[in-house]
């Protein structure tokens, strides 16, 4: 069966069941091998080396719109090197596990000709961005079938938020073996140094982009070894003199790790949270940053010396424990006393609270697992993962909300594991977690919902009609059901057909 670009399309859990049984075959449609060799050093012994610059899968290339357009060309397609002795192949975005980092500014157009060079369908998602869902905009319900060629133009609203966002492949039932594969990239909207004190403004910016390797097509086993790469690196080393400060941009562009980071002797000055500058700059000694979340920090180096920028042990409720490594070597070297500001309470953009505007609706959504006992998934998890008892059905519309308003959700997560809450298009601001009020800094799109726990939210439908999605940003929980559709209609207007 050949899919073409176009709309509704999905691969079903049932075809995906039948794939796994009858060929045993990778999401590549080969039988290479795992993009990496199981027997480098891995947890907190991680060489300091990358077996990436083997393959060049390291490099990052960058694309700047020029004249108010961003016009680049993606072609997603498979890439084979040698790590050690072992031939290879992963999937990736111009030959590389770093996708070309995106730059644009407000007001601007970004089109991207996205070129599919593997034997399987493929779409992408542009996360975090307050775009139109429809048409060629951000539409995850397109699918671009082997072999084709699809165009995609963004309009970027003069007024959006300028911060840290990704891309990535989001085609239901195979995000996370082409995600995991290396499909994805960086987004950035430029502008967020321009919130800062002046003296800031022309700051060092560092870029860590954070994803876990390997992830296996068919085993997946989140005990198991990993290697943890920042910008497909194993513990590269980052330079910072003492007294100066940088700005670094965390994205964790991982199907499913979550992320609790520390840097010994330093603290973190947090200025935006998933692409939304924040409302007051809070400091905080941990980032914990959940699968597909971003925070860009204030970073100033301490005494000289080198320190490990360290993911912590992380354990989400009962299993999925994640081991404690050293992601980077933070060195710090050179004549201190480089110029920096007070940033304290800083406010870069001004407060919006929507805790203090009337609601339109309130909405109660719940995240659970299957009860079945059967296994039917690949990721070595039992049965299917659910929103409201269903699972995703992109035929189904389960939540229909006017344009304009202003609704409360309350989303409850009856597992005994975490899982996240991520939506496309709107933003939201946390209010309650577990019936504990939540001091937000600002707004964002992602955020983790507490193993048999409750997170309220509140998010204006602001801009645009169509149909998105919203869904834990696992994704291999994504793949087996936990996604709903959200359908934003105005109520003056026809639908859109």
């Amino acid at each position: 069966m050949v899919l073409g670009s176009r709309e509704f399309v999905f691969i079903t859990l049932s075809m995906l069941a039948v794939t796994v049984i009858i060929t045993g075959q990778d999401a590549l449609g080969s039988s290479a091998s795992n993009i990496f060799d199981a027997n480098l050093t891995g947890n907190d012994g991680q060489v300091q080396s990358s077996p990436l610059k083997e393959m060049n899968f390291s490099e990052t290339t960058e694309a700047y719109s020029h004249e108010g357009i961003l016009e680049t060309t993606i072609i997603i397609d498979e890439h084979e090197g040698m790590v050690g002795n072992e031939s290879v192949k992963a999937i990736t975005y111009n030959s590389s596990l770093n996708g070309p980092t995106l730059h644009v500014k407000p007001g601007e157009r970004m089109v991207v000709y996205y070129v599919n060079k593997l034997y399987q369908p493929t779409n992408i998602h542009f996360h975090g961005l307050h775009v139109s869902p429809l048409g060629s905009s951000d539409n995850i319900f397109r699918v671009i079938g082997p072999g084709e060629t699809a165009k995609y133009v963004l309009d970027i609203p003069i007024d959006h938020a300028r911060g840290t966002f990704w891309y990535h492949s989001h085609l239901h039932g195979l995000a996370t073996d082409q995600v995991g594969g290396g499909l994805s990239g960086l987004l950035v909207i430029e502008g967020l140094e321009d919130l800062l004190p002046d003296v800031l403004r022309n700051i060092t910016q560092q870029t860590f982009t954070m994803r876990g390797f390997p992830w296996h097509y068919w085993h997946l086993n989140y005990t198991s070894p990993t290697y943890q790469t920042i910008n497909g690196e194993i513990n590269p080393v980052v330079s910072i003199s003492p007294g100066e400060t940088q700005l670094w941009r965390f994205a964790n562009i991982d199907p499913g790790t979550f992320y609790n980071i520390t840097l010994p002797g330093h603290t973190f000055h947090v200025i935006e949270q998933d692409g939304s500058p924040v409302w007051e700059v809070w400091d905080t000694n941990y980032l914990v940053i959940a699968a597909g979340k971003r925070l860009s920090v204030l970073v100033t180096g301490g005494e000289n010396g080198t320190y490990p920028l360290k993911m912590l042990a992380y354990r989400g409720g009962t299993t999925h424990p994640y081991p404690e490594v050293t992601l980077a070597t933070i060195n710090v070297q050179g004549n201190a006393g480089a110029e920096t500001a007070e940033v304290n309470a800083l406010s870069l953009v001004p407060r919006h609270d929507l805790g203090d505007l009337g609601v339109h609706e309130i909405r109660e959504l719940v995240f659970s697992p299957s009860e079945s006992n059967t296994t039917i998934n690949r990721f070595g998890e039992q049965g299917t993962n659910m929103i409201d008892g269903k699972v995703f059905d992109h035929n189904r519309v389960d939540q229909t909300v006017n344009l304009g308003n202003l609704e409360e959700w309350h989303i409850k997560n009856i597992d005994g594991d975490d899982h996240t809450f991520h939506i496309h298009i709107n933003d939201f601001q946390v209010m309650s977690v577990n019936d504990q009020p939540y001091e937000a800094h600002g707004l964002q799109d992602t955020v983790i919902l507490p193993a048999n726990g409750e997170v309220v939210v509140r998010m204006q439908f602001e801009d645009f009609v169509g149909r998105f999605v919203y869904h834990c940003h696992i994704l291999p929980h994504e793949d087996t059901g936990m996604m709903g559709t959200v359908e934003v209609v105005d109520p003056f207007t026809p639908p859109f057909h």
